[in-house]
């Protein structure tokens, strides 16, 4: 089961999971705002809407008592949203047996989408939550030097160049910092709402074992071919092979 994506519900895959057999949870929910996706100007995109993605779609009571089940003592979930989505689910969060550690911001640099009578977004926040007290970091060279504690912020936005047909897709860049911190090689890196898998895709080019979980058909199939294709994946390999730099107050990798 391991280093594939699943078609399935992420319920169906925790009933598969042991306890305290995850090292990071690292995902991109939906967000419970009836996303859609109306205009596009790259062919390559699928235009689906986003499965599960009303307000009352997920049961996030038991997604946070499944994942803090599976996950080993002291490592971490990481969870991407908008405000109103983490105000939505706080007191699922707070319910849990989680505690909160930090945010950490994507710095996108452009505005997102959204209402034009104020002002354009240009972030999107992730929380990390941990079982128990959280481990250290770990060691990530930065500038070529290694760094023992890392800033909690990453920039850059999706490059064309990588886009793979998600409407919601996230840089392998972002996840790949997020999972150099958390995990050592060997670890399980586990995707409850995979999408395109990029966080897959990190873990894979980390020497990470990997999980995933999508519901969605179009997307599955997606990801099986991103998963297998050499040639987009070494475009992340020769970027990580450079290194992660820092840039405007910030931390991104040039790709």
């Amino acid at each position: 089961m391991l280093n594939s994506i699943l078609n399935e519900d992420c319920f169906k895959t925790f009933e598969k999971l042991e306890d305290n057999s995850i090292d990071l949870i690292l995902t991109d929910p939906p967000y419970g705002i009836n996303y859609k996706l109306n205009i596009s100007k790259n062919k390559n995109k699928i235009f689906s809407e986003i499965k599960n993605d009303s307000p009352d779609d997920i049961d996030w009571s038991g997604f946070f008592e499944e994942a803090y089940r599976v996950l080993k003592d002291k490592k971490m979930i990481y969870l991407f949203g908008r405000t109103d989505f983490f105000l939505r689910i706080s007191k699922f969060i707070e319910e849990s047996k989680f505690n909160y550690c930090h945010d950490f911001l994507w710095l996108k640099g452009d505005m997102a989408s959204g209402n034009i009578n104020i002002f354009g977004q240009t972030h999107e926040i992730i929380i990390g939550l941990s079982k128990g007290k959280p481990e250290k970091s770990r060691i990530v060279t930065i500038d070529n030097l290694p760094k023992k504690r890392s800033k909690a912020s990453y920039y850059k936005k999706l490059s064309k160049k990588e886009y793979y047909g998600h409407p919601t897709q996230k840089p392998v860049g972002l996840l790949s910092y997020i999972i150099s911190n958390r995990t050592d090689v060997d670890d399980i890196v586990y995707d409850p709402f995979s999408g395109s898998s990029s966080t897959l895709i990190s873990a894979k080019i980390l020497n990470r074992k990997f999980l995933g979980s999508e519901i969605d058909s179009q997307y599955f199939s997606l990801s099986q071919k991103r998963l297998l294709d050499k040639e987009h994946i070494s475009l992340y390999e020769e970027a990580l092979e450079n290194g992660f730099v820092s840039y405007n107050g910030s931390i991104t990798l040039p790709l």
